[in-house]
C-alpha cells in the first residue's frame, strides 16, 4: 500500500475531471504494480489571520495492465492512501488503464486494471482538482476481455482526520483481497461485483474514521472557504470495458 502522510510542513470512458472550486458548498459527501506517485508539496506563507498556512499537494496513482500474445493474462492493481490533513488545496489523479493487443481466437487475452485511491483532507481550504480516469482498449484482439476500473474516495472533514493503526490494518486487508483477485477465473460481471464490494468496505472504514473527527469546524483563514460543518465522503468510480 502506498501511504502518504502530509501533516508535517512541506478521459464516461476516457476521463472525468472534477473541479471543485468551492469546497464549502460542493459535495465531497487504492499493490501489484502501480506507477509511482508523483508528489510536489509547496509550503504556503503565514496567512493574514495569523494562522500558519498549510501546503498544496499533488499526487497521481496508476494501475496499468497490458495483455498480448506472449503474455495473455495481466492483472494490475493500485491501492494508495494520501492523508493531507490541513491543506490549502490538492491536485489528485487516479488512473486505471487496461489494453489487450493481438491475441488470436484460440487464446483470448484478459487484461484487468483496478485502482483505488483514498484522499483525506480537513479544515479550511481553497480548492481541489480531482481527476478519475478509466480506459480499456482492445487492439486487434477479437474476443478479448479488457477491463479497467478506477475508484476514488475523497473525505473532507471539519478538522484534519487521522487514520488509526486499526483503520490502516483494515485497509491493508482490503488491499490484499484486491490483489488476490489476480488469480480469479470469475466472469467479468462477478469480478466487478467483488471490486464494488471491496470499495464498499473502504467507505465503511472511512465513515467510521470520519465520525471520530471533532465536529467543531477549524478556524477559517483569510481568503479561504470555511471547513465543512460535518464529514463529507464522496466516491467516484469509472468502469470501462465491463459488461453492462
Amino acid at each position: 500500500m502506498k501511504h502518504s502522510n502530509h501533516r508535517k510542513p512541506r478521459q464516461q470512458r476516457a476521463q472525468q475531471v472534477l473541479r471543485l472550486g468551492l469546497l464549502a458548498t460542493a459535495g465531497l459527501a487504492a499493490v501489484a504494480t502501480a506507477a509511482p506517485a508523483q508528489a510536489a508539496t509547496t509550503a504556503a506563507p503565514q496567512g493574514g489571520s495569523g494562522l500558519t498556512m498549510p501546503e498544496v499537494h499533488v499526487h497521481a496513482d496508476t494501475a496499468l495492465s497490458n495483455a498480448n500474445r506472449l503474455h495473455t493474462r495481466d492483472f494490475r492493481t493500485s491501492f494508495a492512501i494520501h492523508e493531507y490533513g490541513d491543506t490549502v488545496g490538492a491536485g489528485i489523479a487516479n488512473r486505471a488503464y487496461a489494453s489487450s493487443v493481438g491475441c488470436n481466437g484460440s487464446d483470448h487475452c484478459r487484461s484487468v486494471a483496478l485502482s483505488f485511491q483514498i484522499v483525506t483532507m480537513g479544515g479550511s481550504h481553497t480548492h481541489l482538482n480531482a481527476s478519475n480516469v478509466s480506459k480499456a482498449v482492445n487492439n486487434h484482439c477479437t474476443g478479448c476481455e479488457t477491463m479497467a476500473g478506477a475508484y476514488q474516495f475523497i473525505v473532507d472533514t471539519p478538522q484534519a482526520m487521522h487514520l488509526t493503526s486499526s483503520d490502516r490494518a483494515k485497509l491493508t486487508a482490503i488491499q490484499h483481497e484486491l490483489a488476490s483477485l489476480r488469480g480469479t477465473t470469475d466472469s467479468p460481471a462477478v469480478l466487478k461485483q467483488k471490486a464494488d464490494a471491496l470499495a464498499g468496505r473502504v467507505v465503511a472504514v472511512l465513515r467510521s474514521a470520519a465520525a471520530r473527527t471533532p465536529s467543531r469546524p477549524a478556524p477559517t483563514r483569510a481568503g479561504f472557504f470555511a471547513s465543512p460543518t460535518s464529514p463529507r465522503i464522496t466516491v467516484h468510480s469509472l468502469m470501462d470495458g465491463w459488461p453492462s
